[in-house]
C-alpha cells in the first residue's frame, strides 16, 4: 500500500485514516494539519501574590504540558493569572486551579488520571502548595470549538 499526498481539506479526527475515492488506498492528513488540530490551552489561576509565582513559570508549564499531553510545545497555549481572589473548598488559603483544554487527549478518566498525577507533581513543586490546595479541570474539545486564522480548526 502506498501513501498518497493530498491537499488539506475539512475533516474530523474521527475520519482518520482518510480514504481516497479508490477505497484500496489509505490517505493520511499532512502532519501540519494534525498538529494544528491539537492546540492545548492551559490556564493556571492562583491567589498567590505575584512575587510568590516563580519567574518563567509560564514557559516551564508550557514545556511540561507539552510533554504530559504528548503535544508539540509550539502548539501549547498557556495563561498564568496570579493575585486573584479565590477560595478552594471554602478556604482562602493559597490555592491554584489548572484548566486543561485540548482535542483528543483529555477525554477519558484513564487519560486524565495520568495527566493529573503529572500536573500535580509539577504544580506542587513550582508553587509550593499541597495537593489539597490545587484542583485541575479537564475539558475535551472538538475542532469546531477552537477559532484560528479567521475560521475554526475544523476547516483548517
Amino acid at each position: 500500500m502506498s501513501l498518497v499526498a493530498v491537499t488539506p481539506r475539512p475533516c474530523s479526527l474521527f475520519y482518520l485514516p482518510w480514504r481516497s475515492s479508490n477505497s484500496t488506498q489509505r490517505i493520511f492528513p499532512p502532519l501540519d494539519l494534525l498538529l494544528l488540530r491539537n492546540m492545548p490551552t492551559i490556564e493556571l489561576d492562583t491567589n498567590l501574590p505575584f512575587n510568590r509565582v516563580p519567574a518563567g513559570l509560564e514557559k516551564r508549564l508550557c514545556a511540561t504540558a507539552a510533554t504530559i499531553l504528548g503535544k508539540p510545545e509550539n502548539r501549547v497555549n498557556v495563561t498564568v493569572r496570579a493575585g486573584l481572589t479565590m477560595a478552594l473548598c471554602g478556604s482562602t488559603e493559597p490555592c491554584a486551579q489548572l484548566i486543561v483544554s485540548s482535542i483528543g487527549v483529555v477525554g477519558t478518566a484513564e487519560e486524565n488520571r495520568g495527566h493529573s498525577a503529572s500536573f500535580f507533581e509539577f504544580l506542587t513543586k513550582e508553587l509550593a502548595l499541597g495537593q489539597d490546595r490545587i484542583i485541575i479541570r479537564f475539558y475535551p474539545l472538538e475542532p469546531w470549538q477552537i477559532g484560528k486564522d479567521g475560521t475554526v480548526v475544523t476547516f483548517l
